[in-house]
């Protein structure tokens, strides 16, 4: 005896096994904006704090909490899509400048579920950079090569 198979029908494991399939997926699209949005946040964190350490303009006194605040919209841009507008908070300790990033996913999936990952859907990054003084650094180095260069010339 044979069974018969009706065709266009869903089978009773399919109908379960589909949401299962369609949730994971969602899931994996949510988690790759909170990976892409928490990579952002790292890059825009450091290149704020090494903007800022080469800030100086002029005669204009050195202010790297000032630029961080000025320019974080300009460097953010419009590229945190599925996260919403981050929030930087500079620190500046002597030469050190620390910028903290802050952002969070727009969406609250698997909000009352089982599968949502402990804590929120937000992220931080923070970026370091000293302030250095490259050309300065680069003219007293030529300017010693140069001296050595005149002090062996003279001992020939």
């Amino acid at each position: 005896m044979t069974m018969k198979r009706y065709k266009g029908y869903m089978t009773l494991e399919a109908s379960l096994l589909m949401p299962m399939v369609i949730c994971i997926l969602a899931l994996l699209i949510y988690f790759t904006y909170y990976l892409y949005g928490r990579c952002i946040i790292s890059e825009d964190s450091y290149i704020l704090a090494f903007r800022a350490t080469i800030s100086d303009k002029g005669g204009s006194p050195y202010d790297p909490e000032g630029y961080v605040f000025e320019k974080a919209s300009d460097v953010a841009g419009k590229k945190y899509f599925g996260s919403e507008k981050p929030q930087f908070v500079p620190e500046t300790n002597g030469k050190d400048v620390r910028v903290v990033g802050k952002s969070g996913t727009r969406h609250r999936a698997m909000g009352r579920y089982f599968l949502k990952p402990s804590g929120s859907w937000g992220f931080e990054a923070a970026g370091r950079a000293t302030k250095r003084q490259y050309t300065r650094h680069i003219r007293i180095l030529t300017r010693l090569s140069d001296l050595g260069r005149e002090l062996t010339d003279l001992g020939e």
